[in-house]
């Protein structure tokens, strides 16, 4: 553009500006629409059949164990027959069904800070507003407190197999690390331990006494695992032993003390001497952890356990899976997988069902023909869909652009 004679650059952005643009503006003709939705059609199919496909080699095996009987003690044990060699990883799932873990007021009944302030923790109620109506019992709050770690899936599961050339049990080990069942966002910092031998400055009694860190039975710093399976033996669990300590009652007046109350802590020392000790109990009765069991020291012990991080990562539908461990051995077909359970998460209570899962992972990830399926779905109709406008311009075509189809009517 020229003004006074004088030539004036415009600016970069002017055609954007001035609307002037170029732009693509094609026609969609039948030569070019037919050919694109046959084409997409045959490469959605053949997408979704490779899916499908690739998919069926992730094995699986499902038991829903909810109605399986229990012994008197609440255990209990099914066996899952292995068709196919399943080669590790080979990965373990419980499965709850008509558990709805995305209510609203289910959601929001947990204190994320409380997770990971290990240096100062919360004793009182009235620090933990975001955790009702579960935040205390007794005047001593819940560690941790909510709805959605007071609900924490609790079976507890011991695995043993019989191949097909074997007549004996034998035990199989299970990683749940939570570095192999968590996801590693959750692992950032975001859960910390609370020291329970710490003492707690405005009580001067110890943490596990002045809070519930009811946690620390579920995930104590060591387990007494049974090992020994041979002749069919049945799984007598070991729970960590407790111990009874005196805590002030706080008075329900505002004032003093109402009184001394007995509170029963794990019978745990060492927490985090990097060596810790506790003592078990079998069938209420004190336990040496010998004779086909073995102690077993746990990294991620208390609220950085694996399987309490994988619970308050909450599932967004009633009927969800979560990962309980990794086993790192290959399963023969003809192999017999027993499972022993101990029965503590009550879901007919809720008119629930539970199961267990023993899968095998594929390239795409675990067995999910949905992603398949609809790959397929979406091929087919743009095929159908391609195939009726090749028969219709074949046998009743019209002139592109014909301006009779625009006269009133």
């Amino acid at each position: 553009m020229q003004v006074c004679g004088k030539q004036l650059q415009r600016p970069w952005y002017h055609q954007f500006s001035e609307k002037r643009l170029k732009a693509w503006q094609p026609i969609l003709t039948p030569a070019f629409t037919i050919p694109f939705y046959v084409v997409s059609g045959g490469l959605f199919v053949l997408l979704g059949v490779a899916l499908i496909v690739t998919s069926s080699n992730a094995l699986e095996h499902v038991y829903d164990y909810t109605d399986s009987s229990v012994n008197s003690n609440g255990v209990g044990h099914f066996d899952i027959t292995i068709a196919k060699d399943m080669q590790p990883p080979l990965w373990i799932y419980y499965q709850l069904d008509g558990f709805h873990q995305n209510h609203r007021r289910y959601i929001k009944s947990y204190d994320p800070a409380q997770l990971f302030e290990a240096s100062s923790p919360r004793t009182l109620r009235a620090e933990l507003p975001d955790c009702e109506p579960s935040a205390d019992m007794g005047g001593r709050v819940f560690y941790p407190c909510g709805l959605v770690a007071r609900s924490l899936f609790n079976d507890s599961f011991a695995f043993a197999q019989r191949p097909s050339e074997v007549t004996d049990w034998q035990h199989v080990r299970v990683d749940s690390d939570a570095a192999t069942v968590a996801w590693a966002a959750d692992l950032n910092g975001k859960y910390k331990n609370v020291d329970p031998e710490a003492i707690e400055p405005r009580s001067g009694k110890a943490n596990q006494v002045v809070m519930n860190m009811w946690i620390l039975e579920n995930f104590p710093p060591v387990k007494c695992e049974q090992r020994n399976f041979s002749g069919g033996r049945p799984l007598l669990p070991v729970v960590v032993a407790t111990r009874r300590e005196v805590v002030s009652q706080p008075s329900q007046s505002g004032g003093g003390n109402a009184g001394a109350v007995e509170v029963q802590v794990p019978d745990c020392i060492g927490y985090m001497s990097g060596n810790p000790a506790c003592n078990f109990t079998r069938l209420g009765q004190p336990f040496a952890c010998q004779d086909g069991y073995k102690q077993v020291s746990r990294k991620n012990w208390g609220i950085e356990s694996g399987h309490l991080i994988v619970w308050m990562r909450v599932a967004g539908l009633p009927k969800f899976r979560k990962l309980w461990g990794k086993v790192d051995i290959p399963l023969k077909a003809g192999a017999v997988l027993r499972t022993h359970f101990v029965d503590n998460f009550p879901a007919k209570t809720y008119h629930g069902r539970k199961a267990i899962v023993l899968a095998t992972t594929c390239s795409v990830g675990g067995r999910d023909d949905f992603l398949g399926y609809g790959f397929l779905s979406v091929g087919t109709l743009c095929l159908i869909f391609g195939t009726w406008k090749f028969m219709q311009c074949l046998y009743a075509p019209r002139l592109l652009g014909d301006i009779s189809f625009l006269a009133a009517r």
